[in-house]
């Protein structure tokens, strides 16, 4: 099993990234800001399809279900990503500035990924 994280500083809290690369599988986890949690979770299984189980009066499905499905897309599957990220009362560019760095950790991951493929073992 390899492990890995990413960490990034935004609004004065940090959003951290925890990968598990298993012998078949990911687990992932986007935690952050000022009350980590876990709001939702989304699941790639082996043939690609997604499904997410968000909590109510949360919204980091949207973070878990585009990081599912852009691991699948990638054949990073089968696939588990936990997200909660909660900053109180966030503006739209506030929001969008969430979206941004969690998608550069995105690509970060990926290409991460791509790189150790051959000692991953998928």
């Amino acid at each position: 099993m390899k492990r890995f994280g990413l960490t990034r500083e935004l609004m004065g809290a940090s959003i951290a990234v925890q990968v598990f690369c298993l012998r078949s599988g990911f687990q992932i986890g986007v935690y952050g800001g000022t009350l980590p949690h876990i709001g939702a979770v989304s699941v790639a299984d082996p043939q690609g399809n997604i499904t997410t189980q968000q909590f109510p009066a949360h919204k980091d499905g949207i973070i878990s279900e585009r990081w599912a499905r852009a691991l699948s897309e990638a054949g990073y599957r089968p696939a588990v990503v936990t997200a909660g990220i909660h900053y109180d009362h966030l503006n739209r560019e506030q929001i969008a500035a969430v979206v941004e760095i969690t998608d550069s950790m995105l690509s970060e991951l990926l290409c991460a990924l791509r790189d150790a493929d051959a000692e991953i073992d998928l």
